[in-house]
Formats: structure tokens, C-alpha cells, sequence
């Protein structure tokens, strides 16, 4: 149910966006649902945080890569045990299951101790709240469900679309108003985006920060560890896209959680890290890295700092599709393609992927589709393997592509 426009305008300020000083740069790292769904609790949570912060991998963690938010999803909840059989009590607090989670404060104290940032859920799907009609206790329920998000010291909050209260603006300046700075993610699996002028959280989402009332946005459904899951949710990028982007600091467009670790081949994974780093969608990591089995198979992707870098620069686009070729064989009909990001004046990142679930591609990269002219000698590094290839005019081959891998190079005018 949703609230009359009436009680909800009498909470709210007239700025509708938030005003909270972060997402400023694509998010990074860690949620639990992807591994564990709600299979979750503190010991699990003190675990993954405890992995991330670990110098294990050469002298350097999970974390000191930037992957420094650590994100609990669904089910921390007591379910049925609330009001009218919610899992909130009749003043509006959440109710904790503390069988699972003994001590919210002090797991977030512990995260904060390891220099790591610990984010929340609400809105929640497992046991979804959709019983409460009384305007009053509506409003009491959101107040008092943001102040317990600051007072248990959360830096960020997930905000799924399962739920009644998906009032995002309202959300937003309840959460300013704990005086916290607060990570919004809006988890409205693309339903809630920059750019509406009404619905749950209207914002034009072209200033600069964006004024939209959340740090990220889902423009996708849930995402699987499969090919055809990340081609989908990558697609749905391109909406966001145009001039002006509105996938920008303050408000990044986000196709999920990252499957890196969980798909078929190192390849696939691979090229899944990559595709989110040139969208700029925020990296955040889905597998159980209390594994180093699987640390140590996919370290050389989610430790590629100049990947990392693409995906952190800003120089006024989030990233395009550039090329997109058609195919009998490949999923949604596409063949391969090419997408590109500005990451100066003189210099973009392109990354150009194999859709063809069985055979090599190759790849032919026109200068002139990123800012170049005919003429221009320009200077290729391969990020992958780290590597200048040379200096060329016009264009490149980017030689033979297997089955859903990748080449992901920078193009810098070689003066």
C-alpha cells in the first residue's frame, strides 16, 4: 500500500534529493546474498569482514582495493513477532532476530575497526510487510526504522521493493535527518529511476552531484552466476546512458551484485568484471570470499587496478555501447560488442566482449567511434595483461575473441 501523496508531503522538505556527501565514485564491495541468501548471521558477517580486511593476497586485502562496503541483505529479521505480525513492535522499531544477529552495534563496531564500512536492508522481501494502513503508524514506522539504521552505526542501507514502504524521497531525508552519512542503494529493480517526475522518488538526475534521493540505483531484475543473466542486466545500462547520462556521481546506474567467482569459466568472469567496470555500475562483490580458493582464482580480476581505475573515473559519461553486432547464435541476437568511456581529453577505455556461447570472434576497433580522427597515432594498452601494444592510426585488430571472453584496452593520443 502506498501512502496518500498528503501524509507523505507533510514529513518531507521541498529538496528532494539527498544531500549526503558519498557515492561520489561507484561503490565497492562486498553483499551477502548472492552467496548466502538468507542463510545469514553475525558470525558469518564478522567472518566475511575479517577475510576482506586480511593482507593475505601479497601484502594486500580485499579491502585495501576499495572494496570497503560490507553489506548484510535479507533475513536478518524476526519475522511474525512485530505488530500485526510484522516484524516491527508498535512504536515502528525493527525487530532483530537475535538468534542470528546478538548485536547489530557491536558488528558495525567491528567492521568500523577493520576501516571498513558496514551497510543494512530494509524494505525487506523475506516475510514483506504490507499490513499497516494507519497513516500515523506508517510514518512512525519509517522514522523510527531510519533512526535505528544510524543508531546501530550503519554507514549504507539497501532499500528493496518487496515491501509498503518504498517511498524513496521520504526515505532519503529521514536518513539525512539522523545527521549520518547514509549509502543509499534503491533496489526497485529499475522501476525507480532518474528522470521520473512522479512515482517514489521524482528527480531530474542531471545536477551535478545527481538530486536523485539515492547513491545507486538497480536498473535491472535480480542477477544469476549465468551468461544470459549478465548479458540481460548489463543491457539494461544503456537506458541511462544518453546526453546527459544520468547514470552520474551521486546516483550510479547498478545491474546487480557482481557473479565474479560464481560463473562457468574464468573467462565469463572476467568479462562480467569488466563490463561493470566500463558502465561505471558499482563493483560489489557476491561471492563468499571467506573462500580463498576462490580469492586466489579470481584475484587477478578483482585486484586489476587499472580496471578499477576505469571504473572509477569521471570525466562526464559513465560509459556507451559503441558497437553492437548482430548473430543467429549469440544471446538476444547479438554477436559481440564494443563499448567505450572517456576517461580525459585524450583518452578512453574500450571494452569489447565475445556474445557467442561457442565460437571466437574478432574484433575491429574504429579510433574515430571514441573521439579520434583518422589520422590521430594513438597508443593502445592491454588492461588485462597489463601491457602497451603499440601505437596505431585509424584503427586495430582486437584479434581473435573466445566464447564469451573479452579485451579490455585503454586509447591514449599519442602525441
Amino acid at each position: 500500500m502506498r501512502i496518500m501523496a498528503s501524509i507523505i508531503l507533510a514529513y518531507l522538505p521541498m529538496c528532494m534529493g539527498i544531500d549526503n556527501g558519498i557515492g561520489l565514485t561507484p561503490p565497492m564491495g562486498w553483499r551477502s546474498w548472492n552467496a548466502y541468501g538468507g542463510n545469514i548471521d553475525q558470525e558469518i558477517m564478522v567472518t566475511i569482514m575479517t577475510k576482506m580486511a586480511e593482507k593475505k593476497w601479497n601484502g594486500t586485502s580485499i579491502a585495501d582495493l576499495g572494496y570497503l562496503n560490507v553489506g548484510l541483505d535479507d533475513n536478518w529479521q524476526a519475522c511474525g513477532t512485530g505488530y500485526l505480525g510484522s516484524f516491527h513492535d508498535q512504536d515502528g522499531n525493527p525487530i532483530i532476530n537475535t538468534t542470528r544477529f546478538t548485536s547489530m552495534k557491536a558488528m558495525t563496531s567491528y567492521g568500523h575497526s577493520l576501516n571498513l564500512k558496514v551497510g543494512w536492508y530494509m524494505n525487506n522481501c523475506i516475510c514483506d510487510e504490507h499490513q499497516f494502513k494507519d497513516p500515523s503508524y506508517i510514518a512512525k514506522h519509517m522514522q523510527q526504522s531510519a533512526a535505528a539504521v544510524a543508531e546501530a552505526g550503519f554507514d549504507g542501507v539497501k532499500l528493496d521493493g518487496c515491501g509498503q514502504f518504498l517511498n524513496l524521497t521520504w526515505w532519503g531525508s529521514l536518513l539525512n535527518q539522523t545527521g549520518r552519512p547514509i549509502m543509499i542503494e534503491n533496489c526497485h529493480w529499475g522501476g525507480t529511476v532518474p528522470g521520473q517526475t512522479t512515482g517514489d522518488a521524482p528527480c531530474s538526475g542531471t545536477t551535478m552531484p545527481s538530486n536523485c534521493p539515492y547513491n545507486f540505483f538497480r536498473s535491472s531484475t535480480d542477477i544469476r552466476a549465468s551468461w544470459s543473466s549478465i548479458f540481460f542486466n548489463l543491457q539494461s545500462t544503456v537506458a541511462y546512458q544518453g546526453n546527459p547520462p544520468l547514470s552520474r556521481p551521486g546516483t550510479w546506474a547498478y545491474p546487480d551484485m557482481l557473479e565474479v567467482g560464481r560463473m562457468a569459466t574464468h573467462e565469463e568472469d572476467r568479462t562480467h568484471f569488466g563490463a561493470w567496470c566500463i558502465v561505471s555500475s558499482p563493483l560489489i562483490l557476491g561471492y563468499d570470499v571467506s573462500d580463498d580458493t576462490v580469492t586466489e582464482k579470481v584475484w587477478d580480476i578483482i585486484a586489476n587496478k587499472e580496471a578499477i581505475a576505469v571504473n572509477q573515473a569521471w570525466a562526464g559519461h559513465p560509459g556507451r555501447l559503441v558497437v553492437n553486432t548482430t548473430s543467429s547464435t549469440g544471446e538476444q541476437g547479438v554477436s559481440y560488442q564494443v563499448w567505450g568511456k572517456v576517461l580525459s581529453g585524450t583518452s578512453q577505455a574500450v571494452f569489447a566482449f565475445n556474445n557467442e556461447p561457442t565460437v571466437a570472434i574478432t574484433a575491429e576497433i574504429d579510433f574515430t567511434q571514441f573521439g579520434f580522427s583518422a589520422t590521430d597515432s594513438v597508443a593502445v594498452r592491454d588492461i588485462w595483461n597489463h601491457k602497451p601494444l603499440g601505437t596505431f592510426v585509424g584503427s586495430m585488430s582486437a584479434g581473435s575473441i573466445a566464447a564469451h571472453d573479452s579485451r579490455f584496452l585503454t586509447l591514449t593520443l599519442s602525441s
